[in-house]
């Protein structure tokens, strides 16, 4: 198989982009919206041709090379079959890009409609199935071209949350199997945590690469701590060893910086606090929702500081909920950065006067 590498590559939003793709690994473009990362694998693909630098597949240097004639295969969330096509017609037209001999296609051909749950609908077209099954038909002919290297962009997007992370599961482990490199922007965070590498983007360039779980424990930038999870931006400013928030103050050893900051927290780094223990926070409930068996709360604080909690699935929560918190700062990322000051607003993590409330 073969590696994917980019030199330089600046085009739009990207600047100065150098990255390494290794051969039969799986690399997440992740970031916040604009960051670039669909520009990126366009680049990737040869739909656009970067202002500077070069791209590499193996040792060729393919930058001005058309998309049709890299080794390639472009995805989206859209199946490139016309939509009048029975299933059957388009696995059969996936498999006969490949030179193998009719008994093998055969095989192949029925071992893709089986695994991929479509021996019940072969014979209908594809504008009369549901998004679900549109995109096990677009995965099974995926594995029929069985391309060397897959740059996909949101190839999931169109898929049911109920069957996403099943599909993302049996997607990401055939491309292991075929031994494509892929390079994805993905659609869920799911996705990021079956990738290899992670990078991230931000307004162009790479802010951060590495493992899902580095990139998730140790965030260098927001960017990074909200594409790889759920994470909020509190201001803070460090005097001496004493860092101050508005979710409160605490000591540091060594604080990395001194001045104006941000604190980067999770949802998991705060818990209620127990009867008759101590809290470090106040905190009141704007909005609520439950997934993945847990609660996540929301609600804002001074400054529109707006701050997430995680809570266990037995936890009674409605808005207005007052819960008083536990947190354990020495999880958070501190993070130098100049901020404008916090503008004036109504905090909801201090219990208002009574009369205040009538």
């Amino acid at each position: 198989m073969l590696d994917v590498a980019l030199r330089n590559i600046s085009f739009g939003v990207l600047e100065d982009v150098t990255l390494t793709f290794p051969a039969s690994t799986h690399s997440a473009i992740a970031g916040p919206p604009g960051a670039g990362a669909s520009t990126l694998l366009r680049v990737i693909a040869g739909i656009a041709k970067p202002a500077r630098g070069d791209i590499l597949i193996g040792t060729r240097v393919v930058t001005g090379v058309k998309a049709s004639r890299r080794p390639l295969l472009h995805v989206t969330s859209d199946i490139d079959v016309p939509r009048r096509w029975s299933v059957q017609h388009a696995l059969v037209a996936a498999v006969r890009a490949r030179t193998l001999d009719r008994e093998d296609r055969h095989r192949e051909y029925a071992l893709a409609a089986e695994k991929w749950e479509l021996e019940d609908i072969l014979e209908r077209r594809i504008d009369s199935l549901s998004t679900t099954e549109v995109a096990r038909v677009h995965f099974a002919r995926i594995e029929l071209l069985r391309p060397a290297i897959v740059v996909a962009d949101r190839w999931l997007e169109r898929v049911n949350a109920s069957a996403a992370g099943t599909l993302a599961d049996a997607l990401y482990r055939t491309m292991r199997i075929i031994g494509a490199t892929v390079i994805s922007a993905p659609a869920t965070r799911g996705e990021i945590a079956l990738s290899d590498q992670v990078v991230v983007l931000d307004r162009g360039r790479v802010v951060q690469s590495g493992s899902a779980a580095d990139v998730f424990a140790n965030p260098a930038s927001d960017a990074a701590a909200i594409a790889t999870g759920e994470a909020d931006v509190i201001p803070i400013t460090i005097r001496g060893n004493t860092v101050e928030s508005v979710i409160g103050s605490w000591e540091v050893r060594e604080p990395p910086f001194q001045g104006s900051g941000v604190a980067l927290v999770r949802p998991g780094d705060f818990a209620p606090a127990a009867a008759g223990e101590d809290s470090d926070l106040i905190f009141g409930v704007e909005e609520a929702g439950f997934a993945d068996g847990r609660w996540i709360a929301k609600g804002m604080l001074s400054g529109g500081v707006t701050l997430r909690i995680e809570l266990p699935p037995e936890a009674s929560v409605h808005k207005g909920k007052l819960l008083a918190l536990r947190y354990d700062p020495a999880r958070f990322r501190l993070l130098p950065r100049e901020l404008a000051p916090l503008r004036a607003s109504v905090p909801t993590d201090v219990v208002p006067p009574l009369r205040e409330t009538r």
